[in-house]
Order: structure tokens, then C-alpha cells, then sequence
């Protein structure tokens, strides 16, 4: 019934469509929000092997040290301080408080700098693709 101002079956269904796309859109962007809240934790600590140090403190805990033009504490230092027995042959995990995490094999990451000031992990002798800023925590992974 062209001209009665009434849509038509396809204009219902068209309708439908559109508002279903609309909802899938909007639930997915919340769905981001939610896991953006979830995973960004507070940088005020660093939880190394379950164990929890204040970034302001670890300066005056541990000795700096300085390697290619990078200094910090190292990676072993806390590791070792935390109470983990033997990390030889383990992995070390960094992550971030925005999720983002890298998997490190101890015979590299023992040798990162933990850079207070930045609060991030830095490995001189890796690509820049292995550090993780916003450093929440470590893990050594059995």
C-alpha cells in the first residue's frame, strides 16, 4: 500500500535489525569498560611472587643498579627478597596495570632493571617489545 504512511514488512524488519545491531554495539563497549576497570589495578604497590612492596619504598630497600644506560633495582633482587626459592629454569611474568603482560625466561629477566621512578621493567640486552610499563606485578611461573 504505497503512499498510506504505514511502514511495510520490510520496513518493520529493517527496524528490527538496525536496533538489534545497535544493541550488540553498545553491549560490547560496555563489556570494554568492564574489563578496562577490572584489570587496571592500583600502581601505588607492586606485588612481586605474592609478596607486596610500595613503590616508594623500594629505592631505599634495594640497591640501583646501572646497565647500557639504564638503572634500576634488579629483577632478581625482588624475586630472590620475595621468598621464592630457586627461580633457575622458571619463567618470570611481568605485568601490567593495564593487562598487558610478557612471559620472560629467568636467565634474561633476572637481569632486568625495575625503574622505580617509571614504574616499569626494562631489559637492556632485549627488544623494547619485552619491558612492561605500569608494572602492577611479578610472578615466576612454574
Amino acid at each position: 500500500m504505497e503512499g498510506s504512511g504505514k511502514p511495510g514488512l520490510l520496513g518493520r524488519r529493517t527496524n528490527v535489525i538496525l536496533g538489534l545491531i545497535a544493541l550488540l554495539i553498545l553491549t560490547g563497549s560496555l563489556g570494554a569498560l568492564v574489563y578496562n576497570a577490572s584489570t587496571t589495578g592500583s600502581t601505588d604497590v607492586l606485588t612481586v611472587c605474592g609478596k607486596e612492596y610500595d613503590w616508594k619504598d623500594l629505592e631505599n630497600r634495594f640497591e640501583t643498579r646501572e646497565s647500557n644506560g639504564h638503572s634500576g633495582i634488579l629483577v632478581s633482587d625482588l624475586v630472590v627478597d620475595s621468598g621464592f626459592k630457586d627461580p633457575e629454569g622458571k619463567s618470570i611474568r611481568f605485568i601490567g596495570a593495564d593487562g598487558y603482560q610478557k612471559e620472560i625466561p629467568w636467565a634474561s629477566a633476572g637481569n632486568g632493571l625495575i625503574d622505580v621512578g617509571e614504574k616499569k621493567v626494562v631489559f637492556p640486552d632485549l627488544y623494547k617489545s619485552f619491558w612492561v610499563r605500569d608494572l602492577v606485578e611479578i610472578e615466576v611461573v612454574e
